[in-house]
């Protein structure tokens, strides 16, 4: 099949780590870049399927057999960069709040254009979610001391996952500046505090 994506490199320089672009299932892939890039020059309401399968090159039928609707490549590309994240943290032997945290922002950092996107496509509720999902998720399967003690807890998955998404828009509002040392010692004082 042949894909025709204007603007390709641009776009997947500035939104995609290339060996990632590579490694993905190609139809998905361009299906993603067409969204990214008809996202710059449009609001995402005034995006139709029709619209991403033009750009991208696939037959509608391509477009469902991956995905339900648009959301759905948001929540997808949420899904692999948290399953990547997840990677990185299931080898760290034993991993404390401050490591989660330094790991996260360098994490975030490499991501800060694409979550832009989403914020600018008043998507940021997708992320949530499945901010919501993997902390379960990570909290249930990760080896950690720190993890370990709120395992019974129902409540710190979501306590932990709202108040991080938070943080994280807040950091990609403020231009992501910080370092992920600087954020760690900012959150390490806040969830220190005796209430």
């Amino acid at each position: 099949m042949k894909y025709e994506l204007h603007s390709v490199t641009f776009v997947t320089f500035i939104l995609f780590d290339y060996n990632d672009f590579v490694k993905k299932n190609k139809t998905k892939a361009y299906i993603s870049l067409a969204l990214y890039t008809l996202m710059i020059s449009r609001p995402y309401e005034d995006i139709t399927v029709k619209d991403i399968c033009d750009r991208a090159g696939v037959s509608r039928m391509s477009f469902y057999r991956y995905y339900n609707n648009k959301d759905d490549i948001f929540i997808d590309y949420c899904d692999e960069k948290f399953e990547e994240f997840y990677e990185i943290l299931y080898n760290i032997k034993d991993i404390n709040f401050e490591r989660f945290i330094i790991e996260l922002f360098t994490f975030i950092q490499k991501y800060v254009k694409p979550l832009k996107v989403l914020k600018t496509a008043n998507k940021e509720f997708l992320l949530l979610n499945q901010l919501n999902n993997y902390a379960r998720y990570v909290i249930k399967n990760l080896k950690s001391d720190f993890v370990n003690e709120q395992k019974n807890n129902p409540t710190f998955a979501y306590f932990m996952s709202g108040g991080l998404f938070n943080v994280v828009m807040y950091y990609i509002d403020s231009g992501a500046k910080a370092t992920p040392e600087e954020m760690s010692k900012q959150l390490l004082i806040v969830t220190s505090q005796k209430y």
